[in-house]
């Protein structure tokens, strides 16, 4: 790593997570503005992600979840303070799919996460502790006030969109780790749940269009997903539902 290292005070963390890092390196890998991210480099690699409290705690369930499924790190602890959240969770061998390597070879890459994507949608949804996931998002749109001439389109929503499939709900190329386009880990799946599988396609969908700058490998993403069970109207409702959850 070495090119974001940061001074590092592990005296100002909770015991339960300063034990871990005592003595380690660490480097601010952080891509949000509400949350901190530090990889930890020390006897093992891990990374230590800090935000408002509460906010992790679906993060730590969901990341439980899929590591008992061997799809997502072990959770190495989790506490909170008055202030934050703690979640400090061992490192996935290999890398994330923005990584220059994987963006090298755009048709491997798109072919590759559709792949994961449909590994991730055959998980029975049984267990999986946030069921409800699209009924919570249409509530949380429904009470913004944002919605004026689309309740209509919000209540069609709650009668196309199921609860029926394990989502990661941030289905982004930085939230997937590979090797060589090999699955390796889901990470950052904060937003996940039980919801409808149309809502992970729709962010599978937009960041290769995103960090590839191209809509040209939309159909390898799909075909490799299986196109058979991609619903159009319910693909669009998810991307109108995506931008009703926008800040």
């Amino acid at each position: 790593m070495g090119q974001n290292e940061i001074r590092f005070d592990p005296g100002s963390l909770p015991d339960r997570i300063r034990d871990f890092v005592k003595g380690a390196r660490a480097y601010d890998c952080s891509f949000s503005e509400a949350a901190v991210t530090l990889r930890i480099e020390g006897e093992t690699v891990m990374y230590l992600k800090m935000n408002g409290r509460g906010a992790l705690e679906r993060e730590c369930g969901m990341t439980r979840f899929l590591h008992s499924r061997k799809l997502g790190p072990a959770v190495i602890a989790y506490c909170s303070d008055e202030n934050r959240d703690y979640l400090l969770t061992e490192a996935v061998a290999g890398e994330n799919g923005i990584s220059p390597g994987h963006l090298a070879h755009p048709e491997k890459l798109a072919a590759a996460f559709g792949e994961h994507l449909r590994l991730l949608h055959r998980l029975p949804a049984e267990g999986c502790p946030y069921p409800g996931r699209m009924a919570e998002m249409l509530d949380k749109a429904a009470a913004s006030g944002r919605i004026g001439q689309a309740a209509a389109q919000l209540e069609r929503m709650r009668e196309r969109l199921a609860d029926d499939t394990v989502i990661h709900g941030d289905y982004c190329l930085p939230n997937i780790v590979m090797e060589r386009y090999a699955f390796r880990g889901f990470i950052d799946v904060g937003d996940g749940g039980v919801g409808d599988r149309h809502y992970d396609l729709h962010w599978g969908l937009w960041t290769l269009r995103y960090n590839l700058k191209t809509d040209r490998y939309a159909d390898t993403f799909l075909d490799a997903y299986g196109k058979e069970d991609v619903d159009p109207e319910r693909l669009a409702m998810c991307a109108a539902l995506a931008d009703l959850q926008a800040d």
